[in-house]
């Protein structure tokens, strides 16, 4: 009996020794521990949760733009949340820790996937939308499909219509030259701190950047072909159909942004004609980061009135 016993403890013993690093294994895979998944059709959206603190003021989706993530959105998140904000930061597909398309998938519009992981987690009009650069034209798209109480465009990057480009840019040439840029490129440090710098027009905030949070998710197989593949089927910002979008506007520039032209600025701006605008002074592309705190200021002020 007392062997039965020992070997019934044994056997718990081997299989929760086995589970362990099972269960320890999959936590490691996570990108960020507060990472999570959502599965519509042949996509996987990962996406990040920071909850509020302290008194709930709303919910805001954050939306990425070209070459970034996430990551992109982690000081004002942090920032937002501390003012009562529940912040969701996806990655749209081919970037961050989302699926990669290739051209024998089912392709999706990003709008459509992100509308989706919205309505998945709370319904219509219940939804703040922010969006950066080309994240800021997928924002507008999706704030025509779903009823939000405002929107944030902050440097946003008008997508035009390329018409049908699919053959070009999934070409093995194209392939390649993206492939060879994001894998091999993106690995010498002295060149990404001079792309941080010249999006970020500050020096002493680029000496210490998280090269690697930006360089990883670039470098995962299967980015360049997605990329590829998604530069021939993206869906344009619909700037006329802007006009039905009745939420509080709110515009975002900076003075030293490099990235968007006067002219994709007046497009914007055109398309918005109510909307409250604000210019980062001495700020770059991508003041939503070095400049969190300040245009978390900003965005509490517009939500609030």
């Amino acid at each position: 009996m007392t062997k039965k016993i020992l070997s019934v403890v044994l056997c718990f013993v081997m299989l929760l020794a086995t589970a362990i690093p099972a269960f320890a294994t999959e936590a490691k895979n996570l990108p960020y521990e507060n990472s999570n998944f959502f599965t519509y059709g042949d996509y996987e959206l990962h996406y990040r949760v920071v909850e509020h603190e302290g008194m709930y003021k709303g919910r805001i989706m954050f939306i990425h733009g070209f070459g970034q993530s996430s990551f992109s959105w982690e000081n004002m998140a942090a920032e937002m949340s501390a003012k009562g904000y529940d912040c969701y930061c996806v990655d749209l597909p081919n970037f961050g820790y989302s699926t990669r398309e290739t051209a024998d998938m089912e392709l999706l519009d990003r709008e459509l996937l992100v509308e989706k992981l919205m309505l998945s987690i709370a319904p219509e009009k219940t939804w703040i939308l922010a969006g950066h650069s080309m994240g800021g034209a997928v924002a507008i798209n999706v704030a025509q499909n779903v009823d939000v109480q405002k929107l944030m465009l902050f440097c946003a990057a008008p997508v035009a219509n390329m018409g049908d480009m699919s053959g070009m840019t999934s070409s093995p040439l194209m392939v390649g030259m993206v492939d060879f840029v994001f894998k091999y490129l993106t690995k010498v440090d002295l060149i990404m701190k001079i792309v941080v710098l010249m999006a970020t027009a500050n020096f002493e905030y680029t000496k210490n950047y998280n090269l690697e949070a930006v360089t990883a998710p670039l470098q995962l197989d299967g980015t360049a072909e997605g990329l590829c593949t998604l530069m021939g089927h993206q869906k344009p910002t619909d700037l006329e159909g802007a006009a039905n979008i009745d939420c509080p506007v709110l515009i975002v520039n900076a003075e030293k942004d490099m990235i968007i032209s006067d002219s994709m600025k007046q497009q914007i701006a055109d398309a918005f004609p109510g909307a409250e605008h604000y210019l980062v002074a001495g700020g770059g592309h991508i003041c939503i980061e070095d400049r969190a705190e300040e245009l978390a200021g900003v965005a509490y002020e517009f939500l609030n009135k």
